[in-house]
C-alpha cells in the first residue's frame, strides 16, 4: 500500500531533506523509527520499503536539513501575523492538521526552544523533529498555505531569534525576574499549568519546564522538574486544570443553598465568576438582565440583592447618575454564614 511517506520521501530527498515515517499515538505525533535524528538520505530512502504505507512523515530541524521552524501553536491568524512582523516574512508556511502554523526559515544556528517568548504560544524548532506536509492526522491534513518545497532556496534567516539562555517577554523581550528558593516549585507548577493548555503531550510540557527552570536564579534539580511536570500533566488530563482559564467554580455548600432557595442568584453568580477573575472590580448593572442573563429586571434585582446580602459579592462604590455601582469578590472571612442564604431565599419567596 502506497502511503504519504512512500510518495513524498523522494520529493523531499530531491531537495536534500531526509525524512522518516511518523505515527500518531493518543494525539501525540511520534517518529515511527529509532535513531531518527541520525537518518540521512540513503537511510531515509531505505525506509520506504517497509514503512512506505505511513500517512505521516517528518524531518529533523536544524543543521542537518538547514531548516528552522517557528511553531505557532495557535490557529489565530493575528498571532501568526505578529510573528511574521517580528521575525520576518517567510517564503514557506504550512498549516498543521489542527489548523495551527509552521513557518519555515533557513537555519542559522538556532536551537530548540519551547516557549522562549513569554506570553506567546510559539516554539522555536532549531532542533528536534517536525511533522511535514502533506501528512495526514486524525484532525486533518498538513498542507502548505504559502510557497512549497520549490521555494526552499528562497528561505530567509529568522530575525530576532532569542539568545541561547534568554527567556523573552511579550512586551519588551527582557529577561524574566529571578525566582528564588522557596518559590521555585510553586512558580513552575503555575507556569506549566497555564502552558498545558497549549501543548500536545507530556514530553512537550516537560520541555517547557526545562526552559522555564533554566531562567531561575538557582534552577531546580532535573528530577524535580520531571516531578512537577508529571503532576501538572495528570491534573490537566483529568480535567482539573483551571489555571489561566476563567470559570464558574462554586463550593458544594453554595450550590446546595442557592439551587434550592434562589436559583436565579446561582445563575447570576456563575455568569459573574465566569467573566471576572479573583482580583477584578466589576459592575452588576441592571442592563445585564437583558444582555448577559435572561432573568428580566425584577428577578435580576432580587438575585443581585441575594448575592450582596449573603456576602458573596461586595459593593465598593455606589450607583451614581453616570456610573454603575462597582463590586469585587470578598475575602473568605467576609462571607456571611450560609444559613443566611436560606433565609434570604425564604424572604424572596414571600
Amino acid at each position: 500500500m502506497t502511503g504519504v511517506f512512500q510518495k513524498w520521501q523522494p520529493v523531499y530527498a530531491e531537495r536534500g531533506i531526509a525524512t522518516f515515517p511518523c505515527r500518531e499515538i493518543e494525539a501525540a505525533k511520534r517518529p515511527a523509527v529509532r535513531n531518527y535524528s541520525r537518518i540521512g538520505l540513503p537511510a531515509s530512502a531505505a525506509l520506504t520499503s517497509r514503512l512506505g504505507s505511513a500517512e505521516m512523515l517528518g524531518f529533523m530541524c536544524g543543521s542537518r536539513n538547514r531548516i528552522t521552524v517557528l511553531d505557532v501553536d495557535s490557529s489565530d491568524e493575528l498571532i501568526l501575523a505578529d510573528a511574521l512582523d517580528r521575525h520576518g516574512k517567510s517564503a514557506v508556511i504550512a498549516r498543521t492538521g489542527s489548523g495551527k502554523f509552521h513557518v519555515w526559515y533557513r537555519h542559522n544556528g538556532e536551537r530548540r526552544r519551547i516557549r522562549p517568548w513569554r506570553g506567546l504560544p510559539i516554539d522555536l524548532l532549531g532542533g528536534g523533529f517536525v511533522v511535514a506536509p502533506p501528512s495526514q492526522v486524525k484532525q486533518g491534513q498538513y498542507q502548505f498555505i504559502q510557497g512549497s518545497l520549490d521555494d526552499l532556496d528562497r528561505l530567509r534567516v529568522l530575525d530576532n531569534a532569542p539568545a541561547p539562555n534568554a527567556v523573552l517577554s511579550l512586551r519588551n523581550f527582557s529577561g524574566a525576574p529571578d525566582v528564588q528558593r522557596g518559590n521555585r516549585n510553586n512558580t513552575l507548577f503555575a507556569t506549566l499549568s497555564r502552558e498545558a493548555h497549549h501543548v500536545d503531550d507530556f514530553e512537550t510540557l516537560l520541555d517547557v519546564g526545562g526552559t522555564r527552570n533554566s531562567e531561575f536564579a538557582e534552577p531546580l534539580d532535573e528530577r524535580e522538574v520531571v516531578k512537577v511536570a508529571a503532576s501538572v500533566w495528570k491534573m490537566h488530563c483529568e480535567g482539573r486544570n483551571r489555571f489561566g482559564r476563567y470559570g464558574a467554580y462554586h463550593s458544594l455548600e453554595i450550590v446546595d443553598q442557592l439551587a434550592t432557595t434562589n436559583p436565579d442568584a446561582l445563575a447570576l453568580l456563575s455568569v459573574l465568576k465566569a467573566n471576572n477573575g479573583p482580583n477584578n472590580i466589576f459592575p452588576i448593572a441592571n442592563a445585564m438582565a437583558n444582555s448577559k442573563i435572561a432573568l428580566g429586571r425584577h428577578r435580576f434585582v432580587k438575585a443581585r440583592e441575594t448575592l450582596i446580602q449573603a456576602g458573596l459579592v461586595q459593593q465598593i462604590s455606589p450607583n451614581t447618575r453616570n456610573h454603575a455601582a462597582q463590586y469585587r469578590w470578598p475575602k473568605a472571612s467576609g462571607t456571611k454564614d450560609l444559613d443566611q442564604i436560606a433565609e434570604l431565599g425564604a424572604e424572596n419567596e414571600q
